[in-house]
């Protein structure tokens, strides 16, 4: 069952060295004096360089391995998360974070050892630990990152730890990866290219839900942090639990996936999202009335349990309207498409969130949910899929 281990080990330390960070970094960036707008502008530049850049190191670990590539970003991002903990400067942080937006591929990575290891009819076993683990870490790491957060010096004590884990992984990854390297000839790559090749007239009802999905939550992810620190004034460690909270209502949506999937009274997976999308967007206003933290968290849980669904409705009806031979294609313009998102979405919310207040960005998450839920019904009824 184990046989792949160490990719699912190196996933894990990837990932939880990065849930240790993310529930208090809007609140250290805030400390340091920036404003919603400028810490959503440096989460969308990251978001950018990453969708620039992921076409670029892929190419290079063709060329020169898997392992010597993971191994060389994975050092330099445990450098570049030790200066993030030394420096209060926030255009020095700016200049720390391109470099982080540029090398920060290890989940990519992986996915590539995958296909390279691992047999076709295995793969999809090999993903859904992959995301299991991936679940865990978020369960764990807001946790402990927001009792450290707590201690003097909290954020460079923070940023100190997450170092050491990226250096513990590229341990793991020098000792256990092998060095793949793909010997083909290559046409010059570009993460525009998905996007071209696609056949819109066919897909953008697909594309179109992901993306109003993924605006809903990169939006809520720009302001819930911050909201639940000024809003009702929790400490990191309090934070760190309600994003625990999250990470596991997500986890064990996706495990039950196929159990819950059977709870719709339809086939029709445009109907399914509808009703996910209401979901959805229900609990973001729930966010928006929430009197205490109890009801706050509350409505966290269908947040998180709508979201996983709609990713799963959503790539049925990609892979569904896309021929066998596309299905690699199709992919990837998926994700470039929900990189066009967590670019805009985090900018947006940045700026309406200084001009109206916290509430305004679970407002804006909300509005592109009830968008999806119209867009949604509106397309199941003119779709080729038979309600049952």
């Amino acid at each position: 069952m184990f046989k792949y281990s160490y990719i699912y080990v190196i996933v894990f330390l990837d990932l939880i060295s990065i849930s240790l960070i993310i529930p208090v970094w809007g609140t250290h960036l805030r400390n340091l004096g920036a404003s919603h707008f400028h810490i959503a502008l440096l989460g969308s530049t990251y978001s950018f360089l990453q969708f620039l850049s992921g076409t670029p190191v892929g190419a290079l670990s063709d060329r020169y391995g898997r392992k010597i590539v993971l191994f060389v970003t994975i050092c330099i991002c445990a450098v570049a998360y030790f200066l993030l903990g030394c420096v209060e400067s926030f255009i020095l942080i700016v200049l720390i974070r391109i470099i982080q937006g540029c090398l920060k591929h290890s989940q990519l990575l992986c996915k590539t050892l995958v296909n390279d290891q691992v047999p076709p009819d295995q793969q999809t076993a090999v993903y859904g630990r992959m995301n299991g683990f991936s679940s865990l870490s978020f369960v764990i790491g807001p946790i402990i990152g927001g009792h450290l957060m707590e201690k003097s010096e909290g954020f460079y004590s923070l940023t100190c730890y997450t170092s050491v884990i990226f250096l513990i992984n590229a341990l793991v990854v020098w000792t256990t990866v092998p060095n793949i390297t793909i010997k083909k000839e290559r046409k010059s790559a570009s993460p525009f290219n998905d996007l071209m090749e696609v056949n819109w007239k066919e897909c953008w009802p697909a594309f179109s839900l992901k993306m109003l999905g993924a605006a809903a939550l990169f939006a809520y992810f720009s302001s819930v942090g911050l909201a639940m620190n000024e809003k009702f004034n929790l400490s990191p460690s309090e934070a760190g639990y309600t994003g625990a909270l999250q990470g596991l209502t997500g986890g064990i949506t996706g495990f039950t996936a196929g159990k819950i999937e059977n709870i719709f009274p339809t086939k029709n997976p445009f109907t399914k999202c509808f009703y996910s999308f209401i979901l959805l967007g229900s609990g973001f206003i729930g966010l928006t009335l929430a009197p205490n933290i109890i009801i706050f968290m509350a409505a966290m849980i269908p947040i998180s349990a709508s979201s996983t669904l709609i990713r799963g409705f959503n790539n049925e009806i990609m892979y569904e309207q896309s021929s066998s031979d596309h299905k690699g294609l199709i992919a990837g313009a998926g994700a470039s498409a929900t990189a066009i998102s967590r670019f805009v979405a985090p900018i947006l919310c940045g700026f309406i969130m200084d001009k109206f207040g916290n509430n305004s960005g679970f407002l804006l998450s909300a509005l592109f949910s009830f968008t999806g839920a119209l867009l949604s019904i509106c397309l199941a009824k003119r779709s080729k899929f038979h309600v049952e």
